[in-house]
């Protein structure tokens, strides 16, 4: 009888631990949250759109005032993602969007150093880095347990 038993605990705490490694993500990682997938991609958004409109071309000339007003509008927008993301607790969250952020003030600061429009090739190589960056957080949001984004 006690080698039965010995066999019943031992493959209890078998499935016990089967149990864990299968069900080791759904416990241990953050649960997806639509406010931070449309923060992400907003401020995805917003930082394309800043680059394109600083671009030179045709038509485009540098307004300082305009960047430095679209600059402090960004800086509010990270810094409302990044309240959300601390306000849950989610660390890697904040941390993509610290990134990000980082980015952002990089493109600013180079254009209020500058003080002209960014050329056509640096835009064209810099939003191919700036899309990856952001889809690249976009996915980490979508992958996160609970997804409805596919």
């Amino acid at each position: 009888m006690k080698r039965s038993n010995l066999v019943l605990k031992s493959a209890a705490r078998l499935m016990f631990c089967t149990f864990l490694l299968l069900s080791g993500c759904a416990l241990f990682v953050s649960h997806y949250d639509a406010g931070a997938y449309q923060n992400f991609t907003n401020l995805k958004a917003f930082h394309l759109k800043f680059l394109e409109d600083n671009t030179a071309k045709p038509g485009n000339t540098f307004d300082e005032a305009k960047v430095k007003a679209t600059c402090d509008t960004g800086d509010l927008k990270f810094r409302e993602a990044t309240e959300y993301a601390a306000g849950k607790h989610d660390d890697s969250r904040v941390r993509a969007i610290h990134y990000l952020d980082n980015v952002f003030e990089s493109d600013c600061r180079m254009a209020m150093k500058d003080k002209k429009l960014f050329s056509v090739v640096y835009v064209n190589e810099k939003i191919d880095v700036v899309k990856l960056s952001y889809d690249l957080a976009i996915r980490g949001e979508s992958s996160r347990v609970g997804s409805v984004v596919k």
